[in-house]
């Protein structure tokens, strides 16, 4: 927070860390922060270099923007394919039309892509190219499904649509199989069906999670 200029950006900003990590009840002065927090609970123990996909997948399941930048990203190539600026903002402005809140929203999320290393600016920084995809740790994987279970709000996940969602698009999905079959079957039940692979959740309710999780903290 300290490297943004202006009281303005550092309150916007702050609004959307708050709006995607801080969950609370109620309005106004009855506002009221819920506990436990699990992001809270899993800064306290692993560095963030470790939680880092599960940020970004946050993040981006929280920013439609986002999204609609993530899906662009990967309809036009994979690693190591490069885009400009201006491109990018044609295609936003196509999709939303001219509006500088979301130009100024696309432009802000190539530079968090940036900061997390999942993309690279080129020598004349209006060009980006994309990089490697973030590896998952096995001690963020839980959290990562929290944010996507949060998010989309369903108990039988297809392990198909998860490693496809935009959420993962910036995430190493070569590891995701032997990830779900870690935590079977504390936090889920993997399935077998003609449809494909599913994970059944063993908690369907916020607060069963809310148990679940923070135990799993440390191991």
């Amino acid at each position: 927070m300290q490297e943004l200029g202006g009281e303005k950006t550092r309150r916007n900003s702050l609004s959307i860390i708050l709006r995607a990590f801080v969950p609370a009840n109620g309005r106004g002065s009855s506002r009221r922060t819920v506990s436990p927090n699990l992001w809270v609970a899993y800064a306290g123990v692993y560095p963030a270099s470790t939680l880092a996909p599960a940020y970004l997948a946050q993040l981006i399941l929280h920013n439609e923007v986002a999204q609609e930048v993530t899906r662009y990203i990967v309809r036009r190539g994979g690693a190591g394919w490069s885009f400009t600026s201006g491109e990018l903002r044609h295609h936003v402005l196509g999709r939303y039309g001219e509006r500088k809140v979301v130009t100024n929203s696309a432009s802000a999320f190539l530079t968090t892509l940036r900061s997390f290393g999942v993309l690279r600016a080129e020598q004349d920084a209006s060009s980006h190219r994309l990089a490697a995809p973030l590896s998952v740790a096995q001690e963020a994987f839980p959290l990562l499904v929290w944010a996507w279970w949060e998010a989309r709000g369903s108990p039988q996940i297809d392990l198909e649509a998860f490693s496809q969602d935009p959420a993962m698009v910036f995430l190493d999905g070569r590891s995701f199989q032997g990830l779900w079959r870690a935590y079977q079957p504390g936090l889920w039940v993997l399935e077998e069906r003609l449809e494909g692979r599913r994970a059944a959740l063993k908690h369907t309710e916020p607060a069963g999670w809310d148990a679940a999780l923070p135990s799993l903290v440390g191991r």
